[in-house]
Protein backbone atom coordinates (compact mmCIF):
# COMPACT_ATOMS: atom_id res chain seq x y z
CA UNK A 1 0.00 0.00 0.00
CA UNK A 2 2.80 2.42 0.92
CA UNK A 3 4.44 1.91 -2.47
CA UNK A 4 1.16 2.76 -4.21
CA UNK A 5 1.16 5.98 -2.20
CA UNK A 6 4.74 6.73 -3.27
CA UNK A 7 3.81 6.19 -6.93
CA UNK A 8 0.77 8.46 -6.52
CA UNK A 9 2.81 11.13 -4.71
CA UNK A 10 5.41 11.45 -7.44
CA UNK A 11 2.83 11.45 -10.22
CA UNK A 12 0.67 14.13 -8.59
CA UNK A 13 3.62 16.17 -7.30
CA UNK A 14 5.06 16.35 -10.82
CA UNK A 15 1.72 16.49 -12.69
CA UNK A 16 1.35 16.48 -15.64
CA UNK A 17 5.02 15.43 -15.98
CA UNK A 18 8.39 16.92 -16.90
CA UNK A 19 9.41 17.95 -20.42
CA UNK A 20 12.90 19.01 -21.49
CA UNK A 21 14.13 20.93 -24.53
CA UNK A 22 14.36 17.97 -26.92
CA UNK A 23 10.84 16.76 -26.21
CA UNK A 24 9.43 20.27 -26.23
CA UNK A 25 10.80 20.38 -29.77
CA UNK A 26 9.19 17.01 -30.51
CA UNK A 27 5.90 18.29 -29.09
CA UNK A 28 5.91 21.22 -31.50
CA UNK A 29 6.81 18.94 -34.40
CA UNK A 30 3.87 16.64 -33.63
CA UNK A 31 1.54 19.61 -33.22
CA UNK A 32 2.63 20.80 -36.67
CA UNK A 33 1.98 17.39 -38.24
CA UNK A 34 5.65 16.54 -38.69
CA UNK A 35 7.30 13.20 -37.96
CA UNK A 36 10.82 12.13 -37.02
CA UNK A 37 12.85 9.05 -36.14
CA UNK A 38 15.54 11.09 -34.37
CA UNK A 39 14.43 9.89 -30.93
CA UNK A 40 13.46 6.46 -32.24
CA UNK A 41 10.63 5.84 -34.70
CA UNK A 42 8.64 3.68 -32.28
CA UNK A 43 8.96 6.32 -29.56
CA UNK A 44 7.57 8.90 -31.99
CA UNK A 45 4.38 6.88 -32.33
CA UNK A 46 4.17 6.24 -28.58
CA UNK A 47 4.60 9.97 -28.05
CA UNK A 48 2.07 10.95 -30.72
CA UNK A 49 -0.59 8.55 -29.44
CA UNK A 50 -0.19 9.05 -25.69
CA UNK A 51 0.14 12.85 -25.92
CA UNK A 52 -3.01 13.01 -28.06
CA UNK A 53 -1.02 14.49 -30.97
CA UNK A 54 1.06 16.70 -28.73
CA UNK A 55 -1.78 18.30 -26.78
CA UNK A 56 -1.18 16.74 -23.31
CA UNK A 57 1.62 14.85 -21.56
CA UNK A 58 -0.07 13.39 -18.48
CA UNK A 59 -0.88 10.01 -20.09
CA UNK A 60 2.67 9.49 -21.36
CA UNK A 61 4.22 10.50 -18.02
CA UNK A 62 1.92 8.03 -16.23
CA UNK A 63 2.83 5.28 -18.70
CA UNK A 64 6.56 5.98 -18.32
CA UNK A 65 6.41 5.96 -14.53
CA UNK A 66 4.40 2.72 -14.62
CA UNK A 67 6.92 0.93 -16.84
CA UNK A 68 9.84 2.14 -14.73
CA UNK A 69 8.06 0.96 -11.58
CA UNK A 70 7.46 -2.47 -13.10
CA UNK A 71 11.12 -2.77 -14.15
CA UNK A 72 12.29 -2.01 -10.60
CA UNK A 73 9.88 -4.59 -9.19
CA UNK A 74 11.33 -7.15 -11.59
CA UNK A 75 14.92 -6.20 -10.80
CA UNK A 76 14.51 -6.25 -7.02
CA UNK A 77 12.44 -9.43 -7.26
CA UNK A 78 15.04 -11.33 -9.29
CA UNK A 79 18.36 -10.29 -7.75
CA UNK A 80 19.48 -12.66 -4.98
CA UNK A 81 18.57 -11.43 -1.48
CA UNK A 82 15.86 -12.01 1.12
CA UNK A 83 12.19 -11.03 0.72
CA UNK A 84 12.46 -8.71 3.72
CA UNK A 85 15.33 -6.79 2.16
CA UNK A 86 13.55 -6.72 -1.21
CA UNK A 87 10.55 -5.01 0.38
CA UNK A 88 12.68 -2.40 2.12
CA UNK A 89 14.75 -1.76 -0.98
CA UNK A 90 11.72 -1.14 -3.18
CA UNK A 91 10.28 1.29 -0.67
CA UNK A 92 13.56 3.19 -0.38
CA UNK A 93 14.25 3.49 -4.11
CA UNK A 94 10.65 4.58 -4.78
CA UNK A 95 11.07 7.28 -2.14
CA UNK A 96 13.76 9.01 -4.17
CA UNK A 97 13.35 11.52 -7.02
CA UNK A 98 15.75 9.35 -9.02
CA UNK A 99 12.70 7.13 -9.44
CA UNK A 100 9.81 9.58 -9.19
CA UNK A 101 10.97 12.66 -11.07
CA UNK A 102 12.86 10.71 -13.71
CA UNK A 103 9.91 8.35 -14.18
CA UNK A 104 7.45 11.14 -15.03
CA UNK A 105 9.87 12.83 -17.41
CA UNK A 106 8.65 12.57 -20.99
CA UNK A 107 11.65 11.00 -22.68
CA UNK A 108 12.66 7.80 -24.44
CA UNK A 109 15.42 7.57 -21.81
CA UNK A 110 12.76 6.35 -19.34
CA UNK A 111 11.87 3.48 -21.67
CA UNK A 112 15.52 2.68 -22.31
CA UNK A 113 16.23 2.57 -18.57
CA UNK A 114 13.26 0.26 -17.94
CA UNK A 115 14.25 -2.12 -20.74
CA UNK A 116 17.87 -2.33 -19.59
CA UNK A 117 16.86 -2.89 -15.96
CA UNK A 118 14.59 -5.80 -16.96
CA UNK A 119 17.26 -7.49 -19.10
CA UNK A 120 19.88 -6.96 -16.38
CA UNK A 121 17.55 -8.54 -13.82
CA UNK A 122 17.10 -11.63 -16.01
CA UNK A 123 20.85 -12.06 -16.57
CA UNK A 124 21.86 -11.45 -12.95
CA UNK A 125 19.18 -13.90 -11.85
CA UNK A 126 20.55 -16.48 -14.29
CA UNK A 127 24.23 -16.19 -13.41
CA UNK A 128 24.08 -15.60 -9.66
CA UNK A 129 23.50 -17.94 -6.73
CA UNK A 130 19.89 -18.23 -5.66
CA UNK A 131 18.66 -17.08 -9.05
CA UNK A 132 16.59 -19.68 -10.88
CA UNK A 133 13.25 -17.99 -11.42
CA UNK A 134 12.06 -18.05 -15.03
CA UNK A 135 8.50 -16.98 -14.27
CA UNK A 136 7.32 -14.38 -16.77
CA UNK A 137 10.53 -14.61 -18.81
CA UNK A 138 8.84 -14.37 -22.20
CA UNK A 139 6.66 -11.41 -21.29
CA UNK A 140 9.53 -9.54 -19.61
CA UNK A 141 11.89 -10.00 -22.55
CA UNK A 142 9.28 -8.78 -25.04
CA UNK A 143 8.46 -5.80 -22.82
CA UNK A 144 12.17 -4.97 -22.55
CA UNK A 145 12.49 -5.23 -26.33
CA UNK A 146 9.50 -2.91 -26.77
CA UNK A 147 11.14 -0.37 -24.43
CA UNK A 148 14.61 -0.60 -25.96
CA UNK A 149 13.32 -0.11 -29.50
CA UNK A 150 12.55 3.49 -28.58
CA UNK A 151 16.31 4.22 -28.76
CA UNK A 152 18.86 3.80 -31.53
CA UNK A 153 21.14 1.47 -29.50
CA UNK A 154 18.21 -0.70 -28.44
CA UNK A 155 18.24 -3.03 -31.44
CA UNK A 156 21.93 -3.84 -30.78
CA UNK A 157 21.29 -4.70 -27.14
CA UNK A 158 18.33 -6.90 -28.11
CA UNK A 159 20.49 -8.72 -30.67
CA UNK A 160 23.16 -9.44 -28.05
CA UNK A 161 20.53 -10.64 -25.59
CA UNK A 162 19.24 -13.06 -28.22
CA UNK A 163 22.67 -14.69 -28.19
CA UNK A 164 22.12 -15.42 -24.48
CA UNK A 165 18.69 -16.88 -25.24
CA UNK A 166 20.19 -19.03 -27.99
CA UNK A 167 22.89 -20.39 -25.65
CA UNK A 168 20.16 -21.19 -23.10
CA UNK A 169 18.38 -23.35 -25.71
CA UNK A 170 15.49 -20.92 -26.10
CA UNK A 171 15.92 -20.90 -29.86
CA UNK A 172 12.24 -20.72 -30.81
CA UNK A 173 11.85 -17.76 -28.50
CA UNK A 174 14.83 -16.08 -30.19
CA UNK A 175 12.85 -16.13 -33.45
CA UNK A 176 9.87 -14.60 -31.65
CA UNK A 177 11.98 -11.82 -30.10
CA UNK A 178 13.75 -10.99 -33.35
CA UNK A 179 10.51 -11.06 -35.31
CA UNK A 180 8.79 -8.88 -32.73
CA UNK A 181 11.70 -6.41 -32.63
CA UNK A 182 12.33 -6.11 -36.35
CA UNK A 183 8.59 -5.91 -36.97
CA UNK A 184 8.23 -2.90 -34.68
CA UNK A 185 11.46 -1.34 -35.96
CA UNK A 186 10.67 -1.54 -39.66
CA UNK A 187 6.95 -0.80 -39.41
CA UNK A 188 7.45 2.27 -37.21
CA UNK A 189 10.16 3.60 -39.53
CA UNK A 190 8.08 2.84 -42.63
CA UNK A 191 5.16 4.79 -41.20
CA UNK A 192 7.52 7.67 -40.46
CA UNK A 193 8.78 7.74 -44.04
CA UNK A 194 5.27 7.82 -45.45
CA UNK A 195 3.99 10.38 -42.97
CA UNK A 196 2.69 13.80 -43.86
CA UNK A 197 6.08 15.36 -43.20
CA UNK A 198 9.18 13.29 -42.58
CA UNK A 199 12.14 14.83 -40.73
CA UNK A 200 14.54 11.93 -40.14
CA UNK A 201 18.19 12.59 -39.34
CA UNK A 202 19.09 9.06 -38.25
CA UNK A 203 20.68 8.14 -41.59
CA UNK A 204 23.06 11.11 -41.13
CA UNK A 205 24.20 10.01 -37.67
CA UNK A 206 27.52 8.37 -38.65
CA UNK A 207 28.82 11.17 -40.91
CA UNK A 208 27.67 13.67 -38.29
CA UNK A 209 29.82 11.92 -35.66
CA UNK A 210 32.77 11.83 -38.08
CA UNK A 211 32.48 15.55 -38.79
CA UNK A 212 32.26 16.39 -35.10
CA UNK A 213 35.48 14.47 -34.46
CA UNK A 214 37.12 16.18 -37.43
CA UNK A 215 36.05 19.60 -36.12
CA UNK A 216 37.76 18.90 -32.81
CA UNK A 217 40.95 17.81 -34.62
CA UNK A 218 41.36 20.50 -37.28
CA UNK A 219 40.72 23.42 -34.89
CA UNK A 220 43.91 22.45 -33.01
CA UNK A 221 46.64 24.92 -34.08
CA UNK A 222 49.33 22.24 -34.50
CA UNK A 223 47.33 19.88 -36.70
CA UNK A 224 48.46 19.98 -40.34
CA UNK A 225 45.67 19.80 -42.90
CA UNK A 226 46.66 19.59 -46.57
CA UNK A 227 45.05 21.68 -49.28
CA UNK A 228 43.44 18.56 -50.71
CA UNK A 229 41.91 17.73 -47.34
CA UNK A 230 40.61 21.28 -46.98
CA UNK A 231 38.92 20.92 -50.35
CA UNK A 232 36.94 17.97 -48.99
CA UNK A 233 36.21 19.60 -45.62
CA UNK A 234 35.01 22.85 -47.20
CA UNK A 235 32.15 20.94 -48.82
CA UNK A 236 30.56 20.93 -45.36
CA UNK A 237 31.65 24.29 -43.92
CA UNK A 238 34.04 27.15 -44.62
CA UNK A 239 37.61 27.03 -43.37
CA UNK A 240 36.84 29.79 -40.88
CA UNK A 241 33.99 27.73 -39.43
CA UNK A 242 36.20 24.65 -39.15
CA UNK A 243 38.88 26.66 -37.33
CA UNK A 244 36.45 28.43 -34.99
CA UNK A 245 37.57 27.39 -31.49
CA UNK A 246 35.02 25.61 -29.30
CA UNK A 247 34.97 23.04 -26.53
CA UNK A 248 35.30 19.39 -27.52
CA UNK A 249 33.25 18.25 -24.51
CA UNK A 250 29.92 19.22 -26.04
CA UNK A 251 28.92 17.79 -29.45
CA UNK A 252 26.33 20.54 -29.94
CA UNK A 253 29.03 23.22 -29.67
CA UNK A 254 31.15 21.33 -32.20
CA UNK A 255 28.19 20.80 -34.53
CA UNK A 256 26.90 24.38 -34.53
CA UNK A 257 29.58 25.94 -36.81
CA UNK A 258 29.11 23.04 -39.25
CA UNK A 259 25.32 23.46 -39.35
CA UNK A 260 24.82 19.95 -37.94
CA UNK A 261 22.31 20.76 -35.22
CA UNK A 262 18.97 18.98 -35.04
CA UNK A 263 17.16 21.98 -36.50
CA UNK A 264 19.34 22.53 -39.57
CA UNK A 265 21.15 19.22 -40.10
CA UNK A 266 22.23 18.48 -43.64
CA UNK A 267 21.33 15.30 -45.48
CA UNK A 268 24.73 13.68 -44.97
CA UNK A 269 26.30 10.49 -46.19
CA UNK A 270 29.73 8.90 -45.82
CA UNK A 271 31.69 9.01 -49.06
CA UNK A 272 35.16 7.58 -49.69
CA UNK A 273 36.85 10.98 -49.76
CA UNK A 274 35.46 12.04 -46.37
CA UNK A 275 36.34 8.65 -44.88
CA UNK A 276 39.89 8.97 -46.23
CA UNK A 277 40.30 12.44 -44.69
CA UNK A 278 38.82 11.21 -41.42
CA UNK A 279 41.16 8.24 -41.01
CA UNK A 280 44.18 10.27 -42.12
CA UNK A 281 43.62 13.05 -39.58
CA UNK A 282 42.63 10.67 -36.76
CA UNK A 283 45.78 8.59 -37.30
CA UNK A 284 47.84 11.80 -37.33
CA UNK A 285 46.44 13.05 -34.01
CA UNK A 286 44.72 10.11 -32.24
CA UNK A 287 44.88 11.68 -28.77
CA UNK A 288 42.51 14.51 -29.74
CA UNK A 289 39.48 12.42 -30.77
CA UNK A 290 40.16 9.91 -27.97
CA UNK A 291 40.13 12.56 -25.24
CA UNK A 292 37.20 14.26 -26.96
CA UNK A 293 35.17 11.04 -26.67
CA UNK A 294 36.25 10.64 -23.04
CA UNK A 295 35.14 14.19 -22.26
CA UNK A 296 31.78 13.62 -23.96
CA UNK A 297 31.17 10.32 -22.15
CA UNK A 298 32.53 11.03 -18.65
CA UNK A 299 29.14 10.16 -17.20
CA UNK A 300 29.60 6.56 -18.41
CA UNK A 301 33.26 6.05 -17.46
CA UNK A 302 34.32 4.77 -14.02
CA UNK A 303 36.63 6.28 -11.41
CA UNK A 304 39.52 6.37 -10.61
CA UNK A 305 40.47 6.15 -14.29
CA UNK A 306 38.29 9.01 -15.49
CA UNK A 307 37.09 12.36 -14.18
CA UNK A 308 33.51 12.93 -12.96
CA UNK A 309 30.88 14.68 -15.07
CA UNK A 310 30.40 18.40 -14.65
CA UNK A 311 28.21 19.34 -11.70
CA UNK A 312 24.97 21.20 -12.41
CA UNK A 313 25.72 23.97 -9.89
CA UNK A 314 29.22 25.51 -10.13
CA UNK A 315 31.64 24.43 -7.41
CA UNK A 316 33.36 27.80 -7.21
CA UNK A 317 31.84 29.31 -4.05
CA UNK A 318 33.78 32.55 -4.51
CA UNK A 319 31.45 33.76 -7.28
CA UNK A 320 27.95 35.14 -6.54
CA UNK A 321 25.37 32.37 -6.45
CA UNK A 322 23.48 32.32 -9.74
CA UNK A 323 26.01 34.31 -11.76
CA UNK A 324 26.17 32.84 -15.24
CA UNK A 325 23.33 30.39 -14.53
CA UNK A 326 19.57 30.22 -15.00
CA UNK A 327 17.08 30.44 -12.13
CA UNK A 328 17.58 26.72 -11.47
CA UNK A 329 21.27 27.58 -10.85
CA UNK A 330 22.19 25.31 -13.74
CA UNK A 331 25.44 25.90 -15.57
CA UNK A 332 26.38 22.25 -16.09
CA UNK A 333 24.16 19.38 -17.22
CA UNK A 334 21.40 18.50 -14.77
CA UNK A 335 20.29 15.00 -13.86
CA UNK A 336 16.57 15.43 -13.14
CA UNK A 337 14.63 17.87 -15.27
CA UNK A 338 12.65 20.24 -13.01
CA UNK A 339 10.23 21.86 -15.47
CA UNK A 340 7.97 21.70 -18.52
CA UNK A 341 9.68 23.55 -21.38
CA UNK A 342 6.61 23.87 -23.59
CA UNK A 343 3.84 26.26 -22.54
CA UNK A 344 1.09 24.56 -24.55
CA UNK A 345 1.17 21.37 -22.43
CA UNK A 346 1.52 22.96 -18.99
CA UNK A 347 -1.27 22.28 -16.50
CA UNK A 348 -1.68 24.17 -13.23
CA UNK A 349 -3.70 22.61 -10.39
CA UNK A 350 -3.43 24.79 -7.24
CA UNK A 351 -4.13 21.98 -4.68
CA UNK A 352 -1.06 20.12 -5.99
CA UNK A 353 1.33 23.03 -5.40
CA UNK A 354 2.41 21.90 -1.88
CA UNK A 355 3.28 18.46 -3.27
CA UNK A 356 5.19 20.10 -6.13
CA UNK A 357 7.25 22.16 -3.68
CA UNK A 358 8.28 19.00 -1.82
CA UNK A 359 9.21 17.22 -5.07
CA UNK A 360 11.15 20.23 -6.38
CA UNK A 361 13.08 20.47 -3.12
CA UNK A 362 14.21 16.85 -3.36
CA UNK A 363 14.99 17.35 -7.06
CA UNK A 364 17.26 20.29 -6.26
CA UNK A 365 18.95 18.26 -3.52
CA UNK A 366 19.89 15.62 -6.10
CA UNK A 367 20.77 18.07 -8.89
CA UNK A 368 23.10 20.17 -6.75
CA UNK A 369 25.24 17.03 -6.39
CA UNK A 370 24.58 15.80 -9.92
CA UNK A 371 28.23 14.80 -10.39
CA UNK A 372 27.70 12.07 -7.75
CA UNK A 373 24.15 10.87 -8.32
CA UNK A 374 24.43 11.14 -12.11
CA UNK A 375 27.84 9.49 -12.49
CA UNK A 376 26.84 6.20 -14.09
CA UNK A 377 30.46 5.09 -14.32
CA UNK A 378 30.78 5.30 -10.55
CA UNK A 379 27.57 3.30 -9.98
CA UNK A 380 29.08 0.52 -12.10
CA UNK A 381 31.31 -0.40 -9.15
CA UNK A 382 28.60 -1.43 -6.64
CA UNK A 383 26.85 -3.33 -9.45
CA UNK A 384 30.07 -5.16 -10.27
CA UNK A 385 30.81 -5.94 -6.62
CA UNK A 386 27.27 -7.18 -6.03
CA UNK A 387 27.38 -9.54 -9.02
CA UNK A 388 30.90 -10.83 -8.25
CA UNK A 389 29.92 -11.80 -4.71
CA UNK A 390 26.96 -13.83 -5.96
CA UNK A 391 28.15 -15.48 -9.20
CA UNK A 392 27.76 -19.25 -9.50
CA UNK A 393 31.20 -19.36 -11.08
CA UNK A 394 33.46 -16.38 -10.59
CA UNK A 395 35.14 -15.71 -13.89
CA UNK A 396 35.40 -12.75 -16.22
CA UNK A 397 33.09 -14.22 -18.86
CA UNK A 398 30.18 -14.81 -16.46
CA UNK A 399 30.63 -11.36 -14.95
CA UNK A 400 30.67 -9.76 -18.40
CA UNK A 401 27.53 -11.59 -19.57
CA UNK A 402 25.64 -10.77 -16.36
CA UNK A 403 26.45 -7.08 -16.83
CA UNK A 404 26.34 -7.11 -20.64
CA UNK A 405 23.30 -4.81 -21.18
CA UNK A 406 24.93 -2.13 -19.03
CA UNK A 407 28.37 -2.65 -20.57
CA UNK A 408 26.92 -2.30 -24.07
CA UNK A 409 25.16 0.91 -23.08
CA UNK A 410 28.31 2.48 -21.65
CA UNK A 411 30.42 1.35 -24.60
CA UNK A 412 27.94 2.87 -27.06
CA UNK A 413 27.99 6.17 -25.16
CA UNK A 414 31.80 6.25 -25.34
CA UNK A 415 31.85 5.46 -29.07
CA UNK A 416 29.13 7.93 -30.04
CA UNK A 417 29.97 10.60 -27.43
CA UNK A 418 26.46 12.12 -27.38
CA UNK A 419 27.11 14.29 -24.30
CA UNK A 420 27.85 13.64 -20.65
CA UNK A 421 24.24 13.53 -19.42
CA UNK A 422 23.07 11.41 -16.49
CA UNK A 423 19.75 10.52 -18.11
CA UNK A 424 21.59 8.38 -20.65
CA UNK A 425 22.85 6.08 -17.87
CA UNK A 426 19.87 6.22 -15.52
CA UNK A 427 19.46 2.45 -15.73
CA UNK A 428 22.96 2.07 -14.27
CA UNK A 429 22.31 4.69 -11.61
CA UNK A 430 19.08 3.05 -10.45
CA UNK A 431 20.61 -0.43 -10.42
CA UNK A 432 23.67 0.87 -8.58
CA UNK A 433 21.57 2.59 -5.94
CA UNK A 434 19.34 -0.50 -5.53
CA UNK A 435 22.21 -2.95 -5.04
CA UNK A 436 23.93 -0.46 -2.68
CA UNK A 437 20.79 -0.40 -0.55
CA UNK A 438 20.72 -4.21 -0.57
CA UNK A 439 24.41 -4.50 0.36
CA UNK A 440 24.14 -1.97 3.19
CA UNK A 441 20.93 -3.51 4.53
CA UNK A 442 22.43 -7.01 4.46
CA UNK A 443 25.50 -5.82 6.35
CA UNK A 444 23.37 -4.07 8.97
CA UNK A 445 21.24 -7.17 9.47
CA UNK A 446 24.34 -9.36 9.80
CA UNK A 447 25.51 -7.19 12.64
Amino acid sequence: MHRILLFTFWYLACFPGKLGYDYALLTRMVQNGESTAWWGASYFWIFKILTLSGSQIYLLSFFGLSILTYSLYIFVGLVPTTDKIRSRTLTLIMSTPLYGVFGVTVSHDVFQAAGLIILSAILINSYCKGGNNRAGLHFNVLLAAFCLLTTQIGIVIIAFFCIYLFVKNLRKFVIVVLGFSFGIYFLSNAWISTGQTSVSFVKSALPRLMLIDLKCIVQHPEVRVSQGQWTILERYASKAEWLQKTTCSNPDDLAAPLKLSLLDAQDLSVDRQLAKVFFSLVSQSPAIPLISHIQRSRVALPPPFFQPPTNQIPWDVSIPLGEGTNVALQSGPGLLHPSIDEESVKVSIPPLVPLEIIAQSFTLLINQASWFWGWGGMWLWPMTFFVITRLHRRNFLNLSVALSPTILLHLSIFLSGPSSLGRYVMSTILQGVVVSIILITERLEDN
